[in-house]
């Protein structure tokens, strides 16, 4: 009878009404993707992919942190294809590393779309830029819905000034530049559009982790999504360790991590044992600041937030029959209120208890001349090593001319004149930074006593880079000052340091007080040093 429905067509009907509305049905009846094993298969989705597509369709934006290879791309093609294909008016923007990655990511999409039954793609909207089988290495896959899906590199920015629904952002920790993906990418964003960010990670410090950080305190709109190494049930302890024995730590840690804060700081090359430094305790400090009572005296008041942290008070002749000798190692920054801190670190050198640190922002030669004296007076006339590197030197020459009694001065040879001489501060160089780096390592490992969250955050983003340099990721102030005080522990018990003399108005003191010369600075012996703190010791 003429005018009467096709059972056929109407199930397909039906079919093609529930992928539409049902991107769970979708993938696992009409989709499939390429296993590198079992080679085409229907896209069975695992729970760690149906939650994550679940994000996909409630959140506007989701940062994912993952393990390589637990079949994430494969979900982000497959969304973007069912977006695209079902809905009008879908602008979509794939942002890779490069050219091959880009291509890559839109092959999952062309590969799934080319083994689409005949019927679906006969009743859905057609490619406008050829055939299915003809796309080969185009960049972008247009529908005659007026919806596409372009898979580019991300070095352009090509996703700045255009109107786009969705932006997925591959591999993000490891674009050429991502915050200036990202500033590409924001204002689509604000403009209600949808972004997917998903990435191994690539070391602390980086953009992508501290776009990671604000998700995961709050701090964006951001949803975070992480899953380790075993995500995919194949994966087992013997898979594991296979992976173990032929990576390493830090390539273990990038593609095959167990958590988060593995994936972003072992990730990174770390310099430093992580294992130690987790072990090791951690103590609030109380924090205030200095007030000087004298020319060389100076009391601690407590005030919340103050610059000076300290953990443990001076052991003086005041109240001890033994008074302790201290150290003081400082990394001096330019004193912008934005800029890099300049942070001095309090060692005990008797009991290498890191006891207090200082950090803000404050000129070099304020730095030097108020901020160090008082606190290197305030520690028994503890030894202080200024950094003498860039803007150290104001510091170094103010601390100085201030007549501190109790400066680093560093061994020199001047290759001109055969004579060996002294100069004032450390100098953190090639060959220096090495040797201090190592022994602050060792000293953590078995003597240091270091209590502080704060610091002990940048040891573990101090990384080795590809070139073999050391550096903090992002910022290292706290570590190289913590390893110039545990440097200067070699130094606080020479004769030349344990007892200055005073060669005040002396032909010698002229000689000393040129910076790159002499012997000695010109010193001044303080007196006693009444120390004295408001508030009780800190309790251990």
């Amino acid at each position: 009878m003429s005018g009467e429905l096709n059972p056929l067509d109407v199930a397909r009907e039906l079919r093609f009404r529930r992928a539409k509305k049902d991107v769970f049905f979708f993938a696992e009846k009409l989709w499939t993707i390429q296993h590198p094993e079992k080679g085409r298969i229907p896209f069975n989705m695992r729970d760690p992919q149906i939650n994550t597509m679940d994000a996909f369709l409630t959140e506007r934006k989701v940062i994912i942190l993952k393990a390589r290879q637990i079949g994430f791309s494969t979900l982000v093609a497959t969304y973007c294809f069912w977006l695209a294909y079902f809905h009008d008016d879908v602008q979509i923007v794939m942002l890779s590393k490069g050219e091959r990655e880009a291509k890559e990511l839109l092959d999952k999409v062309k590969y799934g779309f080319r083994a689409m039954p005949q019927w679906l793609k006969d009743r859905g909207p057609k490619n406008t830029n050829g055939k299915v089988d003809d796309l080969g290495t185009q960049s972008v896959i247009e529908f005659d819905n007026n919806s596409s899906i372009e898979s580019l590199p991300s070095r352009s920015s090509p996703a700045r000034g255009r109107s786009v629904t969705l932006v997925v952002v591959d591999e993000w920790a490891f674009l050429e530049n991502p915050a200036d993906a990202w500033a590409s990418i924001e204002p689509i964003a604000d403009i209600g559009g949808q972004v997917i960010g998903l990435s191994t990670a690539n070391g602390a410090g980086t953009f992508y982790h501290q776009m990671w950080t604000k998700a995961t305190t709050g701090s964006s709109e951001f949803h975070p999504i992480f899953y380790p190494w075993n995500a995919v049930p194949e994966r087992n302890d013997d898979w594991y360790e296979s992976k173990k024995n032929s990576l390493l730590p830090w390539q273990l840690a990038q593609e095959y991590p167990s958590d988060p804060e593995e994936a972003f700081i072992r990730s990174g090359n770390p310099v430093f044992d992580i294992d130690v430094l987790r072990a090791m305790p951690r103590r609030d400090p109380v924090c205030g600041e200095l007030r000087p009572t004298s020319e060389s005296t100076a009391e601690f008041v407590l005030k919340p937030n103050g610059n000076l942290q300290v953990w443990e008070y001076p052991v003086t002749a005041a109240n001890s029959e033994s008074p302790h000798t201290y150290c003081i190692g400082a990394d001096v920054a330019e004193g912008l209120e934005h800029g890099d801190y300049s942070v001095a670190w309090v060692i005990d050198a008797k009991t290498g208890q890191a006891v207090a640190k200082w950090r803000g922002h404050v000129p070099p030669d304020i730095f030097g001349s108020k901020i160090l004296k008082e606190l290197g007076y305030f520690y028994n006339v503890a030894l202080v090593g200024p950094e003498v590197n860039n803007h150290g030197f104001s510091t170094c020459v103010n601390l100085r001319d201030e007549s501190y009694p109790h400066i680093y001065y560093r061994h020199s040879y001047d290759e001109r004149t055969n004579k060996r001489g002294r100069k004032l501060g450390w100098r953190t160089q090639s060959n220096t930074k090495p040797l201090m780096i190592d022994e602050l390592q060792k000293a953590l490992r078995e003597e240091l006593v270091l209590e502080d969250p704060e610091t002990f955050a940048e040891l573990m983003t101090f990384v080795r880079a590809p070139d073999g340099k050391m550096h903090g990721s992002p910022h290292d102030d706290q570590v190289i000052a913590l390893a110039i005080a545990n440097q200067m522990r070699k130094h606080v018990f020479n004769p030349e340091y344990v007892r200055p003399q005073d060669t005040a108005g002396t032909v010698q003191s002229l000689i000393d007080g040129l910076i790159d010369g002499g012997a000695s600075a010109p010193r001044q012996l303080a007196g006693r040093h009444n120390v004295r703190h408001r508030g009780s010791l800190l309790a251990r």
